[in-house]
């Protein structure tokens, strides 16, 4: 009875012996094999690869017109009222030259060229008038004398550059007998009055340029003198 008991006991103890065993072995075989388990490959097909994201494209901002600035009308001002002339705008320079020639069976040859200094004065646009001073020199028959003294002339402009103008003058000049030759020692005062036209041509606001065609109209000496007077001469307004 006893060995028995005694080998139903080992039994157990023999079996209770391997079933602890046998776990401790199958703890160590599983860390063993996770421990060397190789590395599987990939079965699957690659993943597609990934693209970078795409940037959208952002709208310019929108940049604002600029608007442009009313600019203020300027207030309408009055018109400065416009001062009266200067004496000194009214004013005008000048000088002319005269050149004459003729020539007949009783005084033969005649000769002469001078020269006028002159100031004017405008009355208005149109009308100026102004004293001067007068120096010829004469060539008549082989005989020559001078003669000089004063004028005061008159210009009336009728139409652009064309002008009427008028001088009397006031002259000493060489003395003529009754018959009308020269007589060298005698001296005698006569007046002459001239009256022509002229053509003005402006080089600029200031300095023009005369031309004169003039006839001895009236004189004092009794002598008829029919020969024109060329004037060449320029003027230079002092405003």
């Amino acid at each position: 009875m006893l060995p028995t008991l005694i080998s139903k006991i080992n039994l157990r103890v023999f079996l209770f012996f391997l079933f602890f065993w046998g776990i401790i072995f199958t703890g160590k075989a599983q860390v063993r094999d996770s421990t060397e388990q190789k590395p599987q490959l990939e079965t699957q097909p690659p993943a597609a690869p990934t693209r970078p994201p795409v940037e959208q494209s952002q709208p310019a901002p929108t940049v604002p017109t600029p608007v442009p600035e009313s600019v203020p009308e300027p207030a309408e001002s009055e018109e400065p009222v416009s001062s009266k002339p200067s004496l000194r705008d009214k004013l005008f320079v000048g000088g002319s030259g005269d050149l004459g020639f003729s020539s007949n069976s009783y005084y033969g040859n005649f000769f002469n060229i001078g020269a006028s200094p002159l100031l004017g004065y405008r009355i208005t646009k149109r009308i100026a008038l102004g004293p001067g001073l007068v120096y010829n020199y004469y060539s008549l028959s082989g005989n020559s004398f001078s003669d000089y003294g004063a004028k005061v002339f008159t210009q009336i402009i009728v139409y652009k550059a064309f002008f009427l103008h008028g001088e009397h003058q006031i002259l000493n000049t060489q003395g003529f007998d009754a018959s009308g030759r020269i007589q060298p020692d005698y001296r005698q005062s006569i007046q002459s009055t001239l009256a022509g036209a002229g053509y003005r041509q402006m080089a600029s606001d200031r300095l023009g340029f005369d031309i004169y065609l003039l006839f001895n109209v009236a004189n004092t000496n009794g002598v008829d003198n029919t020969r024109p007077i060329i004037r060449a001469g320029l003027i230079y307004n002092l405003k």
